[in-house]
């Protein structure tokens, strides 16, 4: 039995493994759970705590039921907890609920933190979200110079379009690595209308 294991492993390997990777099957099967993975941390809230995971209402389990104030509707409340650490709070069904409770403990803990950063600190943070912000903007321009070229050789629509998409994503995360580079120096992290100030008054590229 532990003769034909290995053997069994590696025909597998040799005749599914290694003709489905040529056909791209591997690449297709892990652009599929990276969509997946964006889809699931699109519709659902993100961790508070770990900022790596989603909160997943477990719909499964009885609700608790919270009265608050007198006279009300007691409000239903359902265990929301991560698929990445395990935090875990009570709230309604409504993600937008959730998503202002988690956003609030989220600020609370970045306060936290913050506070506690000497300037030092701040410009090693600062430092690390520049080179990132560069990284995707040269990232981005190289993207739309092979979009471009693409154009130009006659290559059909729809692929030169997906170089476009990127180049684009690109630049979002350069934009949004180069803004919170401008907030930590600054400080401009617990302000309403910060973005904005920086978008109109500040350096995109630094």
């Amino acid at each position: 039995m532990s003769i034909f294991k290995p053997v069994g492993k590696a025909a597998k390997f040799t005749f599914v493994t290694v003709p489905l990777s040529i056909f791209g099957w591997q690449l297709n099967k892990r652009l599929f759970y990276w969509v997946r993975s964006l889809w699931t941390r699109s519709i659902n809230p993100a961790c508070p705590d770990c900022d790596e995971g989603v909160l997943l209402c477990q719909r499964n389990v009885e609700p608790v039921f919270d009265q608050t104030e007198r006279g009300d509707r007691p409000r239903q409340l359902y265990p929301w907890v991560c698929n990445h650490c395990g935090y875990g709070l009570l709230e309604s069904l409504d993600q937008k609920r959730v998503r202002e409770v988690t956003g609030r403990h989220r600020m609370e803990r970045a306060r936290s933190v913050f506070t506690e950063l000497e300037l030092q600190e701040r410009e090693a943070f600062a430092r690390k979200h520049r080179i990132a912000s560069r990284i995707f903007f040269v990232a981005s321009l190289l993207t739309f110079a092979n979009c471009i070229h693409m154009l130009a050789s006659g290559v059909s629509l729809f692929p030169t379009l997906n170089w476009a998409s990127f180049s684009l994503m690109f630049w979002v995360f350069g934009m949004k690595r180069s803004y919170r580079s401008w907030q930590v120096m600054s400080g401009h992290i617990f302000e309403h209308g910060a973005a904005r100030y920086w978008f109109k008054h500040e350096k995109w590229l630094i």
